[in-house]
């Protein structure tokens, strides 16, 4: 598989199965094209969760964050959330490994690209993509200046017609370490949620126009 992004994922992978050696799964199929092979805990500060080593056509490819998945967009086009080995290990233990947050890998047939260079505005961190009707929704992030004042708006990425299309909701202060502090988009009776608490529960029609 052609890698856009680098081979570092991979060496990652093989470090990480080694590290987990004392505990053995059985290989699943996670879907058409990917196997995990391996699967364990890890954190990261505040944050943590379960990672998966997939492998892809026998070879390794990446270890991702499980919880996420791997979310198909159409027939070979997938995505999920790359876990890297962290700087810091001092979190780590005998039942959990310590790893940062990635990249979201979009897989687009043989290749690997990061959504962020595909989408605007897109933050591996904070943005929460989800995949509803084989396109992207997500919190997009604009920086507005050094204080930390962003502008937060909800946007649509379509991989097909490789667009993205926003609608502004509001400025604030990212002033979180939580990762999870944007919740996942959600669609309910072909309506796109965007759930962005006090009382600003943002509602979109399937071809992303504002019922607000």
């Amino acid at each position: 598989m052609k890698d856009t992004i680098s081979n570092n994922s991979i060496t990652i992978s093989n470090t990480l199965k080694k590290a987990s050696r004392n505990v053995t799964i059985t290989p699943y199929k996670l879907n058409e094209d990917y196997t995990v092979i391996d699967t364990g805990e890890y954190s990261n500060g505040p944050m943590g969760g379960s990672y998966a080593i997939i492998k892809r056509n026998g070879i390794v490819a990446d270890t991702i964050d499980r919880g996420f998945g791997i979310k198909p967009i159409s027939k070979g086009f997938y995505l999920y959330c790359v876990l890297n080995r962290s700087n810091d290990p001092e979190g780590e233990s005998e039942h959990a490994l310590s790893l940062d947050i990635g990249r979201y890998l979009m897989i687009i047939n043989n290749s690997k690209v990061a959504l962020k260079n595909l989408s605007e505005k897109f933050d591996d961190y904070f943005s929460s993509p989800e995949v509803i009707n084989h396109k992207i929704y997500y919190w997009q992030i604009n920086p507005k200046d050094s204080t930390g004042k962003v502008g937060i708006s909800a946007a649509e990425y379509d991989p097909a017609k490789k667009t993205t299309k926003s609608h502004f909701i509001m400025d604030g202060v990212l002033d979180t370490d939580d990762s999870d502090y944007f919740p996942l988009p959600y669609t309910k009776n072909d309506t796109i949620y965007f759930d962005a608490g006090k009382d600003k529960l943002m509602k979109f029609s399937k071809d992303f126009k504002s019922y607000n």
